[in-house]
């Protein structure tokens, strides 16, 4: 659950552009001419920074965050009211693992269709299915190994779009999952949402030293 957490994460800010966590930095785009042959990202001689074909504009980003804040609608419990999760139109901010898990699964494979390239969309879009179809309640054989020869070649595509700098341990550890869900079965035998619930509970139940003053 937190790999499928990291990994929003990092598509997100990368294509949000946010200051401080996106991948595509001025650091990365400097190692590009030594370590990738992407000169469509390297910086010119002017100094100046090219806009990567992932990246939306502030106009893209408005109806993206529209659409989240008052288009999206999913059954009562079932996630986190995402609109209380955009930050003044510029980044999504406080979403739980479960609402990550909810938008990788359920928007990610169509919510750029309209406002990205299609090879980056389709790329997106992959990766959510994947993740998708890798947490269904029950789980054939053969559909996981399908998965797991698809994960290399849905990597490469994201390969094709993003710097190298956007791949750290969490992309790479997604190839693993297809075979730890081949020894272990369905996802969710080995989610912690449950855990993390029942710990909620308990904290709110602990009559802790510092509750004891403010009362």
């Amino acid at each position: 659950m937190h790999i499928e957490k990291n990994f929003f994460e990092n598509i997100m800010n990368t294509i949000l552009n946010v200051p401080g966590k996106t991948k595509d930095n001025i650091k990365s785009r400097l190692d590009l001419p030594d370590i990738c042959s992407k000169s469509e990202l390297h910086i010119n001689s002017n100094g100046q920074v090219p806009v990567p074909i992932f990246r939306l504009s502030s106009e893209k980003k408005s109806v993206l965050f529209n659409w989240v804040a008052s288009e999206v609608k999913f059954p009562d419990g079932y996630v986190s009211n995402l609109s209380r999760c955009v930050e003044k139109g510029q980044k999504f901010s406080g979403m739980k693992s479960h609402d990550c898990h909810v938008f990788m699964q359920r928007l990610l494979p169509f919510a750029f269709a309209e406002l990205l390239p299609t090879n980056v969309h389709e790329a997106l879009a992959g990766i959510g299915a994947f993740f998708r179809d890798l947490s269904t309640r029950t789980l054939k054989v053969e559909v996981v190994e399908q998965l797991q020869e698809n994960i290399p070649i849905l990597l490469c595509n994201l390969e094709k779009i993003f710097p190298p700098g956007f791949f750290d341990v969490i992309e790479h550890l997604a190839v693993h999952l297809p075979y730890e869900a081949l020894l272990r079965g369905p996802v969710h035998y080995g989610w912690m949402y449950q855990y993390e619930r029942a710990m909620k509970y308990l904290k709110e139940k602990q009559r802790t030293l510092q509750r004891l003053k403010v009362l």
